[in-house]
């Protein structure tokens, strides 16, 4: 019975973790066939049935497509061990101290660690390519101006354009060059890079290509305003990063002492699990750090700019 308890232990969450890999990379294909099939970019494909195979085919190439691809530079299977190994390693020190409850418990804290660091990772990833795009925008305006076309421009200040914002310029240069459209390739570059401001850009550029006008113009203007945003966005972050960083404090501190002690001495703890009391309290202290940090989060989050 020992056996089967660790077994199912270990192995659910994987099953369930792959379960919901599997399905939000199928529903991303899917939603992105949808757009291209309402903007005409596709013609009408008649129901057919399809393979494992081309199911996890589709699965690769939305995650090639994605920020994920991009921000962590892991092949989608690199990823899944990554998270595999985070979840075997916590769990079977946990199993060796604590039996199946604690491999569960360190299994799941290793896996959310290892998502902590990969939302981290993926955060600063943006960060600075965010933090790029206003001088390439202005590179690119004041290439225009020389006389060079918009391939070109983005070529020359692609070069001198720091990572990651340069070495995205330069693959969606290289996929253009290989016959996919100019804005095929920067709608992928939205989705590498899930920025608002990038997304400003690429919308006028688009816009800008089928209705013409003058494009050093429109990007010298919405420079000012990318500009304007990032420095709002970064007033606001400084003046509430004492409450966001007390909010996870007050938040984590009861969960990471109550599971300290428990494996420290777990008679300690027996109280709060096998009496009508200690489960009141634990219901009680639950909802209360549940509502406590709902509020915190509702009044230090920053506002949609």
């Amino acid at each position: 019975m020992t056996a089967l308890t660790l077994w199912l232990a270990v192995t659910w969450p994987l099953a369930v973790l792959l379960i919901v890999v599997g399905y939000r990379s199928t529903r991303a294909y899917h939603i992105t066939q949808r757009r291209l099939y309402a903007m005409g970019s596709i013609g009408v494909s008649t129901p057919n049935k399809h393979s494992p195979f081309d199911l996890f085919s589709a699965i690769r190439n939305t995650w090639s497509q994605g920020q994920n691809a991009a921000a962590l530079k892991l092949r989608m299977s690199e990823y899944i061990i990554f998270l595999v190994g985070a979840f075997a390693v916590p769990a079977l020190i946990g199993f060796i101290v604590r039996g199946p409850i604690g491999a569960a418990i360190l299994g799941l804290i290793g896996v959310g660690g290892m998502l902590l660091y990969f939302r981290l990772m993926k955060q600063r990833y943006l960060h600075l390519a965010e933090q790029s795009l206003p001088d390439f925008l202005r590179g690119i305006s004041g290439a225009l101006r020389a006389g060079t076309s918009l391939t070109q421009a983005m070529a020359l200040v692609a070069k001198e354009t720091p990572d990651p914002l340069g070495s995205e310029i330069s693959r969606v240069l290289r996929r253009e060059s290989f016959g996919f459209s100019l804005e095929q390739t920067l709608n992928e570059l939205t989705t590498r890079i899930p920025s608002k401001d990038l997304a400003l850009a690429v919308m006028v550029i688009n816009i800008q290509r089928e209705i013409g006008g003058s494009l050093a113009d429109i990007l010298e203007n919405i420079v000012q305003t990318i500009v304007a945003r990032q420095r709002l966005a970064q007033e606001v972050r400084a003046l509430t990063a004492q409450g966001r960083m007390s909010g996870w404090v007050l938040t984590a501190l009861p969960f990471i002492l109550g599971l300290a002690i428990w494996f420290l001495d777990p008679a300690y703890m027996d109280p709060l699990f096998h009496t009508t009391t200690g489960l009141i309290m634990l219901g009680s202290a639950a909802v209360s750090v549940a509502v406590g940090g709902f509020v915190i989060n509702r009044l230090v989050r920053s506002p949609e700019l």
